[in-house]
């Protein structure tokens, strides 16, 4: 990179009359775009001597001004320029008396920066929340790509649960029948208990009236679990299904 350094009158003024070596080496200037001349705020400029320690710092003000002092020891050192939006810049080294005094004007390249790669990602679909959801607490779920292998060519949503691998359960063949848990055996009366079903997170009741091509995903909860979840409007378990809205239909 190029730097433009420019030692006015001034500035040999400066250094033939400063005689008080409490300030040290003194470097006072602007720091502007190189392209555009325009004055650059808020950058930092810090000298370094030799082994890379840190003799001075300071940071351009609103008018791109500076006033940077150096315990340098008459040392040589250089100055490395930071800010965001600009490239990281090193100039070429001074060599000041303990008491000199210098004007300096920085041409710095304004280059952006290339940071890291940020992956940006939508928000999750209603569905897709719901779906984390059943996995969160436990369900037994069939999950979207499971329910879409079976979906399009079920007559209805009892074909759906049976195709699906629904095993714990007691599938009736008519439609007008509840479905029941496996664990209620023959002839006894809780037998008669019906899950009932639940459809985008509203309890409809034991007999379902659905289009199985509508199914998203389907969970099976227990009776403690539906209990839990839905109280006394599903005390015996139920069959939780979402169907596909709101942009979740796979396959339209």
């Amino acid at each position: 990179m190029r730097f433009s350094p420019r030692l006015t009158v001034a500035a040999v003024l400066a250094v033939l009359c400063v005689a008080s070596p409490a300030h040290g080496q003194v470097i006072r200037g602007v720091v502007r775009s190189q392209s555009t001349a325009r004055v650059l705020e808020r950058v930092r400029l810090t000298a370094l001597d030799r082994t890379g320690t840190v003799v001075g710092e300071t940071t351009s003000d609103d008018r791109g001004e500076f006033l940077l002092r150096v315990n340098g020891k008459g040392q040589p050192f250089s100055l490395t320029v930071r800010r965001i939006g600009l490239e990281p810049s090193n100039t070429g080294e001074f060599t000041l008396t303990p008491t000199d005094t210098v004007d300096y004007e920085l041409a710095i390249p304004e280059i952006a920066v290339v940071g890291d790669t940020v992956r940006i990602t939508g928000m999750a679909s209603v569905n897709e929340t719901r779906y984390q959801e059943a996995v969160r607490r436990g369900w037994k779920i069939f999950s979207p790509a499971e329910v879409e292998k079976h979906r399009e060519r079920a007559t209805n949503v009892y074909d759906l649960l049976r195709w699906s691998g629904a095993n714990s359960l007691v599938i009736p063949t008519r439609p007008t029948e509840c479905v029941r848990s496996m664990r209620y055996l023959a002839g006894d009366r809780r037998n008669e208990r019906c899950m009932v079903w639940v459809v985008d997170g509203q309890v409809l009741g034991p007999v379902p009236v659905l289009n199985p091509r509508d199914t998203y995903f389907m969970a099976i909860l227990s009776a403690s679990e539906s209990a839990l979840q839905y109280g006394e409007k599903a005390p015996w378990g139920a069959i939780v299904l979402y169907t596909r809205m709101n942009g979740d239909r796979i396959h339209p």
